[in-house]
């Protein structure tokens, strides 16, 4: 946030291990998504609710108490600008009852999928952990009663907790023309700050001996799958793996936590391929875990066999060159905000199909583990972002908390074939002498992490002649706004403009070049010929003049994807550059096409029958 950068990362309170919730025979859970009571402290107070215990009260009595659906963001949901603009504490409570035919030796978890920005958890006026850091989930274990009904409050702050609040985060105003107390808050980031619990919220039951994490590597070449797993076995308990193929029959076992799994001679591998290439079909990893022969445990892991490689010209997935066509999105909708909805999920990957897009990437963090399986069916590629834009302090403190949440990341979206990439950070200040072992260090833990898959981050300020880092990553991703914030109206200069940049990229550091941005803002029905900014027809102009600079660039093998910026319009702080938020959507929010919605379609289109 501010000249600081923004950086969202994890907490160490973490106990999550990349596993969606799952019921089988085994497993269970239950959803506590609905309606919560709800209770906003005055903006930026000091933590009224933790001086005065509300932990251990019921919310429901409050006077200022009222209800916000969970999920959902609560700044859209009222007519008062105070819940709009809030900054600080918030409260949210509900109760459950834990059913009594639970097993008594069943274990139970508290399972938060996005919390943005830093909660605080307490159960039964306990406190059972914080995390910091929104778009990935978070659990802990909770002793939780049969006989009683239980409450579950969590504070949220939509900053950072008490203690990790960088300066400049806030600028307090003083003078007689400002009221006593008044601050501004200035994130360095071109999207709204929206807030509180964005994702479903679970209790889960496992067993006393359960899995915690699967980690799957499908072998194309030996038709085999190695595989391992950890979690909290019993020193009795064994732990067997089983690849289903993509009907449900069991085509191998192997007997471990860990091990290759050889598939049938018989099976004929089926391969994933994105939209456009080829089918996708999902093969499964079934996890077990016996004890006296019983089971305790068990897990269904879907994945795909493929492989993502790359030249220095190209992206190759299965070994063919794969040409992104694609998007720079945002997981933003009127009302919900950024909370997780499944009607707009389905409405944008239909859309995103409409207009024949084979990828997108998760600008600027990671999207729900919904999307990402929707992926996997679907055969759209994703490039998934770690929540760290702007950078602009490479200090030890934000690399140790950069490279947490990077591999908590990748723990949860290491099985899905649609991740192809690994994102580092959105257009940070790497003309800065300390940013290149800043960011070597981050490419390093990926690379060990998850050797399969390349890295790459996306430049924006920084040029190819004052950039310290770009050698260090696979692939190198580029937002560009030609036509837009450079050379505004002048739409002749973007040819040349666009083809001489990306080529001295490549030129210098001999890497697959994506586009991930470009584009221009545009009113829907906001018409004018010839035509000017924020019309549609700008809007249409700009994006032709910048395909046929992609198609020389195309042609001379500079470029391995384009993507537009942006799918859809969605919403910012307010700003000069701003009318109700940022209109450089193909799409408006409520997901009709605007002109450009058109070409972008017919182009993409054009690329079909694998014409790459």
């Amino acid at each position: 946030m501010s000249r600081l950068g923004h950086l969202l990362v994890l907490g160490l309170f973490v106990l999550g291990d990349g596993l969606f919730v799952q019921r089988n025979a085994a497993r269970d859970f239950h959803s506590l998504d609905g309606l919560w009571t709800f209770v906003r402290e005055p903006r930026n107070s000091n933590g009224i609710g933790f001086a005065e215990k509300w932990y251990e009260r019921d919310l429901r009595q409050f006077k200022n108490a009222t209800v916000m659906p969970v999920p959902s963001a609560y700044n859209d949901l009222t007519a008062d600008s105070r819940v709009r603009d809030h900054v600080g504490w918030v409260w949210y409570q509900t109760q459950y009852s834990k059913p009594v035919f639970v097993p008594k030796n069943a274990r139970t978890f508290l399972r938060f999928s996005s919390v943005n920005y830093y909660a605080e958890v307490f159960v039964n006026g306990m406190l059972i952990g914080s995390h910091v850091g929104g778009h990935l989930p978070f659990e802990f274990e909770v002793k939780m009663s049969c006989e009683h009904v239980n409450s579950i409050t969590v504070a949220v702050n939509n900053t950072l907790s008490h203690s990790t609040i960088p300066p400049g985060e806030f600028q307090y105003k003083t003078g007689e023309m400002y009221p006593k107390g008044f601050f501004t808050q200035t994130p360095g980031f071109d999207f709204f700050n929206y807030a509180g619990i964005l994702r479903s919220v679970y209790v889960v039951f496992t067993g006393p001996s359960f899995i915690k994490e699967i980690k799957i590597q499908p072998n194309m070449e030996n038709k085999s799958v190695s595989y391992s797993t950890n979690g909290d076995f019993c020193p009795s308990c064994m732990v067997t793996g089983t690849v289903l193929d993509p009907s449900g029959r069991p085509i191998t076992l192997q007997a471990g936590t860990f091990g290759t799994l050889h598939l049938s001679e018989a099976h004929k591998l089926q391969l994933w391929w994105p939209r456009g290439y080829g089918d996708q079909p999902l093969y499964t990893l079934r996890v077990t875990v016996l004890k006296d022969g019983q089971v305790v445990d068990l897990y269904d892991e879907q994945f795909g066999f493929r492989t993502v490689s790359w030249t220095s010209d190209h992206l190759l997935i299965n070994g063919k060159r794969f040409y992104c066509l694609g998007f720079g999105m945002h997981e933003d909708s009127e009302l919900h905000g950024r909370g997780y909805d499944p009607v707009v999920m389905i409405k944008d990957f239909n859309m995103l199909e409409w207009m024949a897009g084979n990828c997108y990437r998760t600008s600027h963090y990671p999207y729900s583990e919904e999307r990402a399986r929707e992926a996997d069916r679907r055969g759209i590629v994703v490039i998934t972002e770690t929540p760290a834009v702007g950078m602009k302090v490479f200090n030890s403190q934000n690399q140790k908390l950069h490279g947490q949440m990077l591999q908590e990341m990748i723990a949860r979206d290491r099985n899905h074939p649609s991740t192809v990439m690994w994102s580092i950070s959105n257009e940070p200040w790497t003309d800065k002498k300390e940013s290149r072992q800043y960011y070597k260090d981050l490419i390093d833990i990926a690379h060990l992490v998850d050797p399969s898959r390349p890295v790459t981050m996306v430049y924006g300020p920084t040029g190819y002649s004052n950039d310290v880092t770009a050698d260090l990553v696979d692939i190198i991703c580029v937002n560009r706004y030609y036509g837009w914030y450079i050379n505004m109206g002048y739409l002749q200069t973007i040819n040349a403009s666009v083809v001489y940049d990306l080529t001295q990229w490549k030129k210098k550091f001999k890497r697959p070049i994506i586009l991930t941005e470009y584009g221009a803002d545009s009113i829907a029905g906001l018409y004018q010929e010839p035509s000017v900014d924020f019309s549609e027809q700008y809007q249409v102009d700009l994006m032709r003049q910048t395909h046929l600079a992609f198609d020389t660039l195309r042609k001379k093998n500079v470029l391995a994807g384009e993507m537009i910026w942006n799918f859809a319009d969605f919403m910012t702080a307010q700003g000069i550059t701003r009318a109700v938020g940022n209109h450089k959507g193909v799409l408006t929010r409520s997901r009709q096409p605007k002109r450009a919605a058109y070409i972008l379609k017919q182009r993409y289109e054009s690329f079909r029958n694998n014409s790459y």
